[in-house]
């Protein structure tokens, strides 16, 4: 089978137009020019050009594949847009003997693939927050661990300290009891020698008053050691219900981080190809 003709390629194209949607199942404009006037214009359904049959080429892709015999791909962004709408054109020049004697070009609104570059982007720039947010409080939960790790170590140290006070306060339990057996027998030996020992007896009897408000006090002291041994134990119980929450968070953070680590990774990628589709712009 011969090869076509530019002048016959225009022909065939002309005849193929009105299918060419149908065809491709898309929704494109067609142009057909021939020399430097358009010839066939069948536009898309969301986008019509306004071009006529008969007028001279515009300036654009069509003119600059007729002017350079090289194909023009563009994507006609939004703010440089005449139609209130981006679109990408399509221009390949037809040749006979290396001349140029036409052009045929495509038109697509570009509408949809404009917003989903910028969702994309959206998506990617929100994952990379949403990812950073995850690692920042991880980093949280980890201090939180170690606040608590200090807590009870102060903890432990307290109730160390709190052991030491229950050897003095036994200690003075003791001396006190002695203290007070002491000044009875003092006492005692007081009555026996008579009026010679009223003196030795007063002073007896102060050492068992000694004595007894001694007593007294470590009662108060174990009293309070007691209580302090209960808020240390009802803080230790407090402290480990954090920590196993924490490692709960921490573990369920670590997850999420990693899912929005992926999660940014696909909408890296996604914003990538959207970009390849919008990579043609205007000069």
């Amino acid at each position: 089978m011969s090869q076509l003709t530019g002048t016959e390629l225009l022909d065939l194209f002309t005849k193929l137009a009105p299918y060419l949607n149908d065809i491709l199942a898309a929704d494109v404009g067609i142009t057909i020019v021939r020399g430097d006037r358009y010839s066939l214009y069948i536009p898309a359904s969301d986008l019509d050009l306004g071009t006529k049959p008969g007028e001279t080429v515009r300036p654009g892709g069509t003119q600059q594949a007729l002017e350079t015999g090289k194909q023009v791909v563009k994507v006609i962004p939004r703010e440089k847009s005449a139609y209130g709408m981006p679109y990408l054109v399509c221009s390949l020049p037809v040749k006979d003997d290396g001349r140029v004697v036409g052009c045929i070009t495509t038109t697509q609104n570009m509408a949809t693939s404009e917003q989903i570059n910028h969702v994309s982007q959206s998506l990617a720039a929100s994952s990379q927050e949403f990812t950073a947010s995850m690692e920042e409080m991880a980093g949280r939960a980890d201090e939180v661990t170690r606040t608590s790790k200090q807590l009870d170590d102060i903890g432990q140290k307290l109730r160390e300290t709190i052991k030491q006070t229950d050897q003095i306060v036994e200690f003075i339990k003791s001396v006190s009891a002695q203290t007070n057996l002491l000044g009875l027998n003092a006492a005692i030996e007081a009555a026996r020698v008579g009026d010679a020992g009223r003196g030795f007896g007063v002073v007896a009897e102060e050492v068992r008053k000694l004595a007894v408000a001694s007593a007294d006090s470590v009662k108060g002291i174990t009293a309070s050691m007691n209580s302090i041994y209960e808020v240390m134990a009802a803080l230790s119980q407090m402290i480990q219900t954090i920590d196993n929450h924490t490692a709960g968070q921490k573990t369920t953070i670590t997850e999420m981080a990693k899912s929005s680590q992926e999660l940014a990774a696909m909408a890296a990628k996604l914003a990538e190809t959207a970009q390849a589709m919008y990579q043609y712009t205007e000069n």
